[in-house]
């Protein structure tokens, strides 16, 4: 059977990238230098919320921006995408915005978070995603052990009537013509809790 092909998706489109290098100075002018260590944290999570907190931080630093109310309004308006390879900051908006902070880096007015310097700043194209069909057919055997699994995370019996109207109620839209079988039920069941 022929799967129809899904169009194309833009992702992140109104993006900029801003590339950035340590601080130069002393170690102990850093950012951070003199302060403990966090508590050790699973890596994606720790570069996550790290790449927030300097987002956070361009933020507040630019913010002080008083006498440009347009890049402090860009600023304000921009959020968070992403923190990629430990040095660059991933920010999304609206085009006026954008456009606002590309002056403000040619103009050498935008502020680096504490910490760092920009090493460049510059657009990113949109990311382009192939969303991938599902199928419309759910194999019997997978269906049972979502519900078994769902039922037992809620604590409750796990019997052929209970399963028959979990099964009902899950999948309302299918109606009661494709349930199983008593037979099938149980053959099924005894096939999957084989080693």
């Amino acid at each position: 059977a022929s799967e129809k092909m899904e169009k194309f998706l833009q992702i992140a489109p109104h993006s900029l990238a801003i590339v950035l290098g340590p601080a130069e100075g002393p170690p102990g002018e850093r950012s951070g230098a003199a302060q403990p260590a966090p508590p050790a944290q699973p890596r994606q999570l720790a570069r996550h919320h790290i790449g927030y907190e300097i987002f956070a931080d361009f933020k507040a630093e630019n913010m002080q921006h008083f006498w440009n109310k347009k890049v402090t309004a860009a600023v304000a308006e921009t959020f968070f995408l992403g923190w990629i390879d430990e040095q660059v900051l991933l920010i999304q908006g609206k085009e006026e915005h954008l456009e606002a902070l590309r002056e403000g880096w040619t103009r050498r007015a935008l502020r680096p978070p504490s910490g760092f310097h920009i090493r460049c700043l510059g657009d990113v194209s949109p990311i382009s995603m192939s969303p991938i069909s599902q199928s419309q057919f759910i194999p019997l055997g997978e269906i049972l052990c979502l519900a078994i699994s769902a039922m037992n995370s809620a604590r409750k019996p796990v019997t052929q009537e209970a399963l028959m109207e979990h099964l009902t109620t899950c999948f309302p839209a299918l109606g009661r013509a494709w349930l199983p079988t008593r037979q099938a039920l149980l053959k099924v069941t005894v096939v999957r809790t084989l080693p």
